[in-house]
C-alpha cells in the first residue's frame, strides 16, 4: 500500500520519538493544511506578479479569509478541486478589479449587494462540516462584526482617495457573497439528493 508523503513525514516522527504515535493522525493533518496554505498562498502571489497586482492580491487574500473563515460557503469535494477552484477565482477576481471601471455608483451598490448576501446568509455550512446552534450563533456574530469594520475602512479609506485599496476590500466581501450563494445551492442540491 503506497503511502503519501505526509504519512511517511510523521511516520519518521513516531519512530524518532518526536511525537508520540496518538497524535499521528492530527500531525499528518496539520502538515497537508500547512503545505496547502503555503502552496496557496504562493500561487495567489505568482497570479498577483503575472496580473502586476502583487499588492492586491495580498490584500484580497488578507480580507478574504477570515471572513470566509467566519461567513463559510462552498466548498469542493477534494483538495485537488479546492486548489483549482482558487486559482481560477483568485485570477478571475484580480481580472474583476483591474478591467471594471470602478466609479463610487458601482463600488457602492457591489458592496451593498454583496453586504446584504453575507450579512443575511452568513455562515452558510458545508455538508462535510455541519455546524451546532451555538456556533451558528458565533460564527454569524463574527461575520457580522468583520463585515462591519471592512466596510467601515473600506469608505473611510475611498474617503481618503484610497479607492484601490476600497475596491480591493469590496471585491473580497463580493467573493465571499458569491461563495456563500454557491453554497447555499450546493446544500439545496444535496439536501434534494438525499430526498430522492
Amino acid at each position: 500500500m503506497r503511502m503519501d508523503v505526509f504519512e511517511q513525514i510523521t511516520d519518521s516522527f513516531v519512530s524518532n520519538g518526536v511525537i508520540p504515535y496518538e497524535d499521528k493522525d492530527l500531525y499528518t493533518y496539520g502538515l497537508e493544511q500547512g503545505t496547502l496554505m503555503v502552496l496557496n498562498i504562493a500561487t495567489t502571489i505568482v497570479i498577483g506578479i503575472v496580473l502586476r497586482m502583487v499588492w492586491q492580491s495580498i490584500l484580497l487574500t488578507l480580507v478574504y479569509i477570515p471572513l470566509r473563515t467566519y461567513a463559510g460557503g462552498y466548498h469542493a469535494r477534494t483538495q485537488f478541486r479546492c486548489y483549482i477552484f482558487s486559482i481560477g477565482t483568485m485570477s478571475i477576481t484580480l481580472l474583476g478589479i483591474k478591467l471594471i471601471p470602478w466609479t463610487s455608483i458601482i463600488c457602492l451598490m457591489v458592496a451593498l449587494c454583496a453586504g446584504s448576501i453575507v450579512f443575511l446568509f452568513a455562515p452558510v455550512e458545508d455538508s462535510n462540516k455541519p455546524l451546532d446552534r451555538k456556533e451558528i450563533a458565533i460564527y454569524r456574530k463574527k461575520t457580522r462584526v468583520l463585515l462591519s469594520v471592512l466596510f467601515a475602512g473600506a469608505l473611510i479609506l475611498w474617503l481618503l482617495g484610497q479607492n484601490q485599496i476600497s475596491i480591493c476590500i469590496t471585491v473580497a466581501v463580493a467573493l465571499c457573497a458569491v461563495m456563500l450563494v454557491l453554497g447555499k445551492v450546493k446544500n439545496i442540491k444535496v439536501t434534494l439528493k438525499l430526498s430522492w
